[in-house]
């Protein structure tokens, strides 16, 4: 989840940003495009997909199944993570980054940045300093959403990589009926929605000065 978070969150921004900067233009069309069908895709279908091209089919440079081992770090074994991150990352990028766009072509068509570009603002720094962070309040609530989801969406990922993680734990505690398992899981689970909820509202309000100064 964490490798997947950190692709998703700066691919996403980046992606929405040059849809809305070229609205209507060749890029947006084949950027919305391509999104509208990852989107429609389920997360085992990319992740069969993947296999078939990277591990089994097509390439053979990444591992069809994840086989770590417990006496090496993570970080030195990043192959074997390549592809339960990358399936996750296509589930999710194509929501966070259509409403990256969506809230950047408001932002762009507002009055504030109108008037930038009218003093003769070059046009990175009213991206970057005008449209972009206020375009970042709605992009950070659905990527709680999102990262959220992947919680329990990890719990099909991890199955079809067999990837020995909290939704592969999860599998095994129901087929084993380990009900104090499926609790300890369900409730952490639970807790990492409510965190991230909980992040995205502290961001929300750092990031919008009224929210910051409405009890005076």
């Amino acid at each position: 989840m964490l490798a997947a978070a950190l692709i998703a969150i700066p691919a996403s921004i980046l992606i929405g940003v040059a849809g809305a900067v070229r609205r209507d233009r060749a890029v947006d069309h084949i950027l919305s495009m391509a999104s509208l069908v990852l989107a429609a895709l389920p997360d085992f279908v990319i992740g069969i997909l993947l296999v078939m091209l990277f591990a089994t089919q097509v390439f053979h440079v990444l591992p069809a199944v994840t086989m770590l081992d417990n006496d090496v770090p993570i970080w030195r074994q990043a192959a074997q993570v390549i592809l339960p991150a990358v399936t996750l990352d296509i589930a999710v990028i194509p929501y966070m980054a259509r409403i990256m766009r969506a809230s950047m072509i408001e932002v762009l068509e507002s009055e504030y940045v109108q008037m930038a570009r009218l003093k003769g603002m070059p046009p990175a720094r009213v991206i970057l300093r005008h449209a972009l962070p206020n375009a970042m309040v709605p992009f950070i609530q659905v990527t709680a959403l999102q990262l959220a989801w992947l919680a329990g969406g990890v719990v099909v990922v991890e199955f079809v990589f067999r990837f020995p993680g909290i939704g592969q734990a999860l599998i095994d505690a129901v087929a084993n009926r380990d009900l104090p398992v499926v609790q300890t899981l369900a409730l952490l689970i639970g807790a990492v929605y409510v965190l991230l909820n909980t992040l995205a509202d502290v961001a929300t309000i750092l990031l919008t000065p009224r929210l910051r100064t409405a009890h005076s």
